[in-house]
């Protein structure tokens, strides 16, 4: 008997248990906080408490009600390390989601290898979508999921900012496991960004030689998500994969607008709670209120009118005399300060010229280039000066300094980068400079950690423009080349070291 009122309480507990991963998603639309959880049914009551306040107000309803419900995103492996007998199954599976699809749901179908290659984006015509699943091809390269699907949120993520909404989108990944970059992205980097951008994501795995590791990594993608994860291999009818992936699309969309004291842009614990007849669902996310700081109204105190004392009246006190000096020595103090004065002038020139002679002899006296390569002087000489590496010998690490005559005017460097325009670089080539992550480069590139300590050097010879590869991990790409040895840049270059584009501009 205890037995069976041990196990009843326990039943009990289960179903009212609640789901600590319960908010399947969330962002923000205007002043709003949104969050996705599973549709509990009708007769559901909401609870949300935003930092210590209580929500000044709560709205609900189903996503199907949503112009545009869900947006589903689809990245494929199409490497031909998922072999053959996987590819007909995972035509069926994407065809058939597109078949069951939601009034009004996007679909977006892209396969990668170490980048991104959209094949239809956004689209609600089964028709489109279905041409573009039957004309995928399987190709012979390396792929890179860590470093996609970092990229993928991170295009997300600056959509969303732009057009501020908060859409619910769920990512389906088909692939053979997660293998990223010796000089991209960590699985650590990809794990922070999904803690900000906690989109359900569906991984469908294939095995290829000995990748049970790389499966594991991808499929613990699911298990952080809240999504669900398969192996083909145990999988006997690919409708389970559909029916798991879609039923998602019984989501509950609740918008909470907080109280105005909490809009003050710092980060807020969100504690949401909904209950129903079926159970309950609860979950607690951190969000950055992004509403703007509430100044607070200093008021300024107004100062007590205190009684006047009439104050002694004082004595004027009379002002002194200027002091007045005889004519005779006015006459003789501007005569003295105008001797003063031009010796000053004499002075000065006799400086000036014997500094020049001295500079001319020692420019004479230094080593010069000529022809034939002698030293020992003759030649013609310049003024400009520039400090590069001794060509020829760049093993010795040593610097030579020349001087030179006839100057031109320095030109402008200008490296934008594509994907942040703000990110933009003008510096004088005068000299030779350093393009790095290290502070000391005349160019700093530290919001970017694929970039090396010191990546590249830029200089100018015989009026041209070069860049020299300095990075032995990442490499320096011009216009999507790899360079072994340095090699002429100009406007419109775009280089590219570790992940960052940097489009070239010479002024």
């Amino acid at each position: 008997m205890i037995g069976c009122l041990l196990a009843l309480c326990f039943c009990a507990h289960t179903v009212l248990a609640a789901d600590a991963n319960g908010i399947l998603s969330f962002g923000t639309e205007g002043k709003d906080i949104v969050m996705y959880v599973q549709n509990p049914g009708e007769g559901c009551e909401i609870q949300c408490q935003v930092g210590t306040s209580e929500a000044e107000k709560i709205e609900s309803h189903p996503i199907e009600q949503e112009t545009v419900p869900i947006e589903t995103i689809i990245l494929l492996d199409n490497s031909l390390s998922v072999v053959e007998k996987y590819r007909p199954t995972i035509s069926a599976v994407m065809s058939e989601l597109a078949a069951n699809r939601m009034n009004g749901e996007q679909f977006t179908i892209a396969v990668f290898s170490d980048e991104i290659n959209y094949l239809v984006e956004k689209c609600s015509d089964y028709a489109q979508v279905k041409q573009a699943v039957d004309n995928i091809t399987y190709n012979n390269q390396e792929t890179y999921l860590t470093d996609v699907l970092y990229h993928l949120l991170s295009e997300i993520k600056e959509e969303d900012n732009t057009e501020n909404k908060a859409p619910l989108r769920r990512i389906v990944i088909i692939s053979d496991g997660v293998d990223n970059k010796s000089i991209g992205y960590t699985k650590e980097e990809l794990y922070a960004a999904l803690e900000k951008m906690p989109y359900p994501i569906y991984t469908v795995g294939c095995t290829y030689k000995e990748n049970n590791e790389q499966l594991k990594n991808m499929f613990a993608l699911s298990r952080m998500t809240g999504g669900a994860s398969w192996l083909l291999d145990d999988v006997s009818d690919y409708m389970e994969i559909v029916n798991g992936i879609s039923s998602l699309n019984q989501a509950l969309k609740i918008v909470v607008t907080p109280q105005e004291k909490d809009c003050d842009g710092t980060t807020k614990g969100i504690h949401l709670r909904v209950d129903s007849e079926g159970g309950q669902i609860s979950g607690s996310i951190e969000i950055t209120m992004p509403f703007g700081k509430v100044e607070e109204v200093v008021e300024t105190p107004v100062p007590e009118v205190l009684e006047e004392t009439p104050s002694p009246t004082a004595e004027p006190v009379p002002e002194p005399a200027e002091p007045t000096f005889p004519a005779g020595l006015t006459l003789v103090l501007a005569v003295g300060g105008g001797v003063l004065l031009m010796a000053g002038v004499v002075f000065g020139v006799l400086t000036v010229r014997w500094a020049g002679r001295k500079k001319e002899d020692f420019v004479s006296a230094g080593p010069r280039n000529n022809a034939s390569g002698d030293s020992s002087g003759g030649g013609e000489s310049t003024r400009k000066r520039e400090t590069q590496m001794v060509g020829g010998d760049k093993d010795s690490g040593q610097r030579s300094t020349k001087f030179v005559w006839g100057q031109e005017a320095a030109r402008t460097l200008i490296l934008e980068d594509v994907a942040n325009p703000i990110k933009r670089f003008e510096v004088s080539l005068d000299t030779s400079l350093l393009v790095g992550y290290d502070r000391d480069c005349r160019i700093c590139l530290n919001y970017e950690e694929t970039v090396s300590g010191k990546h590249c050097r830029i200089y100018t010879s015989d009026g041209k423009v070069y860049v020299e590869n300095l990075s032995r991990s990442n490499g320096t790409f011009v216009d999507g080349k790899k360079i072994g040895s340095p090699v002429e840049i100009y406007t419109g270059c775009v280089l590219k070291l570790g992940n960052l584009q940097m489009r070239v501009e010479i002024r």
